[in-house]
């Protein structure tokens, strides 16, 4: 083959092979769980996906009706603390989203909620 056919080919072959490999590494990547990058918030206090090691309440494992109904009756206090703020910055949407992430995860101990 001549030099020149070669280069043409070339010039056609590699963005096609460029544009493919764009289209598989987009599809190869899996979007979050529904409600985990706004559960990610929790996590400084509660633990890597609601798991506490530090004293704070574990979330993960609880009901989601349950984490669902606290988060609600947080934004309604007169006199708001730290959390209630937080569930205040989310609408009842994000918070069903959260409360069903966080209810999904396993616990990783048997020890009680504190």
């Amino acid at each position: 083959m001549n030099p020149r056919k070669l280069r043409l080919r070339s010039l056609f072959v590699l963005p096609i092979a460029l544009a493919s490999f764009s289209v598989a590494a987009q599809t190869t990547t899996t979007a979050p769980p529904p409600g985990r990058l706004l559960a990610s918030n929790c996590f400084q206090c509660h633990g890597y996906d609601g798991k506490s090691s530090i004293g704070f309440e574990r979330l993960s494992g609880e009901s989601a009706a349950e984490i669902y109904e606290e988060l609600i009756e947080m934004r309604s206090k007169s006199r708001p603390d730290i959390m209630d703020m937080h569930a205040r910055g989310y609408t009842d949407a994000q918070i069903r989203l959260i409360a069903d992430y966080l209810s999904k995860q396993k616990t990783t101990s048997t020890r009680t909620k504190r």
